[in-house]
């Protein structure tokens, strides 16, 4: 972040892991931060910051004239993450939100439009060491159409009408006020069920929060990033076992031995998935193809263009990065406990 610049910037999703921290690490730099917020969101922490809070819809477009206008820097964190919602409703959410998004960009003329994107447009087969020119590929999953589509949509506006586009796509995101991946996996840890999915050996790269936000800020700088895509991962790739058997020992939680065979896990997935379609419920299977993505799929990605256009380099190690993370779970804990 170049201190001596000073912009308004306006972040989608920022009650969100990302947006939050992209509005804290903002505001400390003496940022002006506008942040776009759900009607009804819990924007508590938001509070703690010094960020005017605009409330309203991504999938209204009106609701975003205001939000943007006067606006320098669009920081769009927002998109409806789940491996279980309907495909009508995350399309309306994901590319119905982008597209009223970069609408209001092009419309009050921003200088950066920053896309927080994922690296699951990728598909669900092996990944090694991918860079941007790995193709997009369908996999029938609702949220990885979505970001296909959403990522498409933007690189047009780029190309047709000049929006000042960057995408930024990071992969499995964790750290202090994640409440959509490490969670789940905390859970099982603390109740003793958690189960590797072969040997657990399979490489995986994660992105730490705090090195994805300052990947973010150089894609909002940097001339050279306009109409590029960057992976953006901590440069360090980790096994399944030592990703939880690190965070098992950090909370002070029985390191996991119990595994099922990779084999009978994808014998399981569809029918475990076709249970819950029939049954119609609301809630994810215990095993799907998403989490069996995360818990085994070979995933290494080539960061090497973003360390040499944006001038990326992690700031935070996988270690140092865990023992923050721990330090707000057992703090979430104490709270939750009433201590």
């Amino acid at each position: 972040m170049n201190r001596k610049t000073f912009k308004t910037y306006l972040i989608t999703g920022a009650t969100g892991l990302v947006g939050s921290h992209l509005a804290e690490f903002l505001v400390r730099n003496g940022q002006k931060v506008r942040c776009f917020v759900r009607p009804n969101s819990d924007i508590s922490f938001l509070n703690t910051l010094q960020v005017e809070i605009i409330q309203g819809d991504l999938t209204k477009a009106v609701s975003l004239d205001r939000a943007v206008s006067g606006v320098d820097v669009v920081f769009h964190c927002a998109a409806m993450v789940s491996d279980w919602a309907d495909r009508d409703t995350m399309v309306r959410v994901n590319v119905g939100g982008t597209r009223n998004i970069v609408d209001a960009c092009l419309k009050h003329k921003v200088q950066r439009f920053v896309m927080v994107s994922s690296l699951a447009v990728l598909g669900m087969d092996k990944q090694i060491n991918a860079n941007e020119t790995a193709p997009y590929v369908y996999t029938g999953d609702n949220y990885n159409y979505t970001k296909i589509e959403s990522e498409k949509l933007v690189m047009q506006m780029h190309r047709e009408q000049n929006l000042p586009a960057v995408i930024v796509r990071p992969p499995y995101i964790y750290g202090p006020r994640d409440r959509q991946l490490l969670p789940r996996v905390v859970s099982f840890l603390k109740d003793g069920k958690f189960v590797f999915i072969g040997a657990g050996e399979n490489p995986i790269s994660l992105v730490y929060v705090k090195n994805l936000v300052y990947a973010l800020c150089l894609a909002s700088e940097r001339d050279k990033a306009v109409g590029q895509i960057y992976h953006i991962t901590d440069g360090q790739d980790i096994s399944r076992r030592e990703f939880i058997g690190t965070l098992a020992k950090k909370l002070g939680y029985a390191e996991p031995s119990k595994s099922v065979p990779v084999a009978l896990a994808k014998i399981m997935c569809p029918v475990l998935e076709g249970i819950n379609k029939l049954t119609r419920s609301k809630t994810p299977p215990l095993l799907n193809k998403f989490r069996m993505k995360f818990l085994d799929t070979y995933l290494t990605f080539d960061i090497s263009k973003a360390r040499n256009e944006l001038g990326y380099k992690p700031e935070y190690s996988f270690d140092s990065a865990l023992d923050e993370t721990v330090a707000w779970f057992r703090n979430e804990e104490f709270v939750s406990a009433g201590v």
